[in-house]
């Protein structure tokens, strides 16, 4: 469920609504309800799960740029 949101960010659900289909699947019989997190602990997950996801795009974003960087500046010093 946390990766619909990455493929699509349009596609994002809520911490509510990923409790809500976790309830539903509890009922179908797939989960245990006491596998089921508290909203405010789903709601964690996103938070911390969003900061890092970000903080990763960001260094590979700037690894990318200095590689370009060094690769032009190693290309005008020959």
């Amino acid at each position: 469920m946390f990766h619909i949101g990455i493929a699509n960010p349009r596609q994002k659900i809520s911490a509510q609504e990923m409790r809500d289909e976790l309830l539903w699947r509890e009922h179908e019989g797939e989960i245990n309800l006491n596998d089921i997190p508290k909203e405010s602990t789903i709601t964690n997950w996103i938070t911390t799960f969003s900061c890092k996801w970000k903080q990763s795009i960001t260094l590979k974003i700037i690894e990318e740029a200095e590689d370009a960087l060094e690769t032009k500046t190693s290309k005008i010093s020959q």
